[in-house]
Parts: structure tokens; C-alpha cells; sequence
């Protein structure tokens, strides 16, 4: 957990991580914790739902100095990401071998395809983990838990409704039950004022209603993505035949891994890979459907469980005596797990509009200047991105500057 902590951190570029500070952490989260009463900001909603654990967090880093505020913001999101991730190697422990659970966790430490040190993107892991909480088969405190925090955060830990309602038809057990009663708060609070026209996005997307366009651009974007990365595959496409190229080897991979399974006759490894990628299609369809586009730093839900999918494709085992036929068992695995190695380090430290900004102990220093200079001030304004016109920006007290 402690070195997944430190190789996230790692993941931002300059400025680095513990000296910058994400565009809607700065702008919405500290301006609301520092300005507003903490209960009353913990249920600010920001682009139409609530984000409740990620307010949470804030509240608690509004209680330190402001210059404190970018390190304790990627510190606090690193160290519940690698938990998070642990969380998620536990459940796969409990339903494969060592090794593809230790795939499975390692990829949920270092995920690809969001920007990673800032709470506002915590949503992103926190759905994934209440995913493979839905799926260990034991009810506790985390597993009823963790799901309901992941609702509580996002609209999109709603899409873990789905998959609950048919773990209790399917099942009909206590176990279910209860872990459809501990999505139903978060969900409410995320439906209900949308439904209501008390909160609404404002992002100005173009949402693409044909389900065909939708299908047709999750295959083209989603799926390549998660086996291969957007590093080797988003714009510019300088050699667009190449770039053809590796979609068509995006989507062979997964192909070949499922025409593996069902040669051996694994069904158990591919009923567990085809609820996996069933969520990765449905989280990848309403993210295109709602942004009428695929954005590759909404990947994660895409991304994660399209590979956990495949790791459980590729533990089929043919079923023949003798260690040479384990050995060969085993070949899949390792090839597949090689590749998400590779993969996952050409996208370590992703590029993205934080690399280059403002230093965040630098705009501190110049919002204390501003107050010391303007004694009536009550409150400045310091840009967190990297373009000023972008208007991403945190409004600090002053009495909390002194």
C-alpha cells in the first residue's frame, strides 16, 4: 500500500503532485471547505451530483494552513487509492488464485486513464472497488460499506445498482439484500435532486442519443484503450494506418482471450470476466452517451475492469494431468499479464492540462502578498491552471492567509 502511495505520487508532472492542485479541487472543493460551513459545503452539488467522501476529505484538509492544502490533497488521494486497490486484491483473492489477483490489484493501484493525485477523481477508483466489494462473496461492514460510499461520492457509483439488483434476483440471499440497501442512500441523493431539476450539468456536452454511434465508438475507443493505453493511442495520429493498426490489436486481445476460455471450457473464469466487462460496457456507454465523445481521463471504468476481465480469461486451464500441462495453463496468463506491465508503465505518468501549472506554494505566497497590500480584502483569487483563461481558480480567505 505505502509504495503504491509513493509511485502514485510519483505519477504527476511537473510541478509535481504535492505542489499543484487539480482544476475542481482547487476551484470548487477548497473554495467550498474554506468559505462555507463544512456541513453545508459536504453537500455542495458540482456539475449536477454530490461528492460526498471527496468533501469529506476536504473538510478535514481545511482544518490545516492553506500552503498545506495541494500536498495534503495528493497525499490523502494517493494513500485511499493503494487502499482501495487492496481492497479490490482481496476480493479477487477470493474468487482466483494468487497471482491474477495480485494483476488484478496492482493495475487498481496505478490506474489508467484519469488524472491521478487529486480528490476530485477519487470517484473513479472508489466505483471500481464497490464493483469488486458487490462481487466478494462475504457481507461485511466494507463490502456493504464501500459500495454505498462509492454512491454517496458520484453518480456514477449508480451504475453499481444495476449489478446488485441482479446479484439479488440471481441469488435471492441476505447477502444481496444487503448490499442493495447500502446503495440506496447514495443513489437517492443522487437521483432524486436531478429528477427534480434541483441540480444539472453544465459542461455543455453534446450527447449522442444512437446507440449505434455509441456501440460503434465504445469499440473504436473503450476497448483498445484498456489492453493497450492512451498513451499509444491518443491524438495527434500521425500515421493513421498505424493507429488502425493498434485498435484492430486492441480488439484481438480480448477476442483471443475469450476464444481461449471457451476452448478450455472455463466457464467459471468467464462468467466472472463477462459481469466485469458487462460494467465496463455500461460505464463506457453512459460516459459517450453523455459527452456524445470518449474522454480518455474517464477511462478508468472502461479501462479496469476490461482487464480484470481479461486476467480472469486468461487463468483458463485446460484440464490435463502432469506439471508440463500446468506449466502451459499458465503461459496466457503470464503473456497477458506482461503486456498490462508494459502497458501500464508507458502510461505512468500521464500528460494532461495540470503539467506545467502554477506552483501552489507560489499562489499562496502571492494571495498572502495581495492581503498584506489590500488590508480590506476579505478573500483573493489564485489560478490553478496552467492558461488563466481556462478560469480554473481558489478563492482563499484572507484571515486564513496570516
Amino acid at each position: 500500500m505505502v509504495a503504491g502511495a509513493v509511485v502514485g505520487l510519483c505519477r504527476t508532472r511537473a510541478p509535481g503532485a504535492l505542489d499543484s492542485i487539480w482544476a475542481e479541487d482547487g476551484q470548487n472543493f477548497l473554495t467550498d471547505a474554506l468559505n462555507r460551513p463544512w456541513y453545508e459545503a459536504i453537500f455542495t452539488p458540482f456539475n449536477g451530483y454530490f461528492h460526498v467522501v471527496a468533501r469529506l476529505c476536504w473538510a478535514g484538509i481545511a482544518l490545516f494552513p492553506v500552503g498545506w492544502a495541494a500536498a495534503l490533497n495528493a497525499g490523502v488521494d494517493a494513500v485511499l487509492t493503494s487502499l482501495l486497490a487492496l481492497a479490490v486484491y482481496g476480493a479477487a483473492r477470493s474468487r482466483l488464485e494468487r497471482f491474477p489477483a495480485v494483476v488484478i490489484g496492482v493495475s487498481a493501484a496505478l490506474p489508467m486513464g484519469f488524472v491521478p493525485n487529486a480528490l476530485a477523481q477519487l470517484q473513479f477508483p472508489l466505483v471500481y472497488a464497490g464493483l469488486w466489494m458487490l462481487l466478494w462473496r462475504r457481507t461485511t461492514a466494507l463490502t456493504v460499506g464501500l459500495p454505498g460510499l462509492a454512491a454517496l461520492n458520484s453518480m456514477l457509483g449508480v451504475l453499481l445498482l444495476p449489478v446488485a439488483v441482479a446479484g439479488l434476483v440471481r441469488y435471492r440471499s441476505r447477502e444481496w439484500l444487503c448490499k442493495l440497501l447500502g446503495l440506496l442512500p447514495g443513489t437517492l441523493l443522487q437521483l432524486i435532486p436531478l429528477l427534480a431539476g434541483a441540480t444539472r450539468r453544465g459542461l455543455g456536452e453534446r450527447p449522442e442519443r444512437d446507440p449505434v454511434a455509441v456501440a460503434g465508438m465504445y469499440l473504436r475507443w473503450g476497448v483498445p484503450r484498456s489492453f493497450l493505453g492512451p498513451a499509444w493511442l491518443g491524438p495527434p495520429y500521425a500515421d493513421p494506418w498505424g493507429h488502425r493498426a493498434l485498435v484492430a490489436a486492441g480488439l484481438l486481445i480480448p477476442a483471443g482471450l475469450a476464444g481461449l476460455a471457451l476452448w478450455r471450457r472455463a466457464w467459471g473464469p468467464a462468467r466472472l470476466a463477462a459481469v466485469l466487462a458487462g460494467f465496463a460496457v455500461l460505464a463506457g456507454a453512459l460516459q459517450i452517451a453523455v459527452h456524445g465523445h470518449g474522454e480518455d481521463r474517464y477511462l478508468v471504468l472502461v479501462s479496469l475492469p476490461n482487464i480484470a476481465a481479461g486476467v480472469c480469461l486468461a487463468t483458463a486451464r485446460q484440464r490435463s494431468g502432469g506439471a508440463r500441462g500446468c506449466l502451459r495453463d499458465r503461459i496466457p496468463l503470464v503473456v497477458f499479464a506482461t503486456l498490462v506491465g508494459v502497458v501500464a508503465a508507458a502510461n505512468l505518468c500521464p500528460a494532461g492540462p495540470r503539467d506545467g501549472g502554477p506552483r501552489w506554494s507560489g499562489a499562496v505566497a502571492r494571495a498572502r502578498a495581495e492581503c498584506l497590500v489590500q488590508p480590506g480584502s476579505a478573500r483573493v483569487r489564485v489560478h490553478t491552471a496552467r492558461w488563466p483563461v481556462l478560469g480554473w481558480e481558489a478563492v482563499l480567505p484572507c484571515s486564513r492567509l496570516g
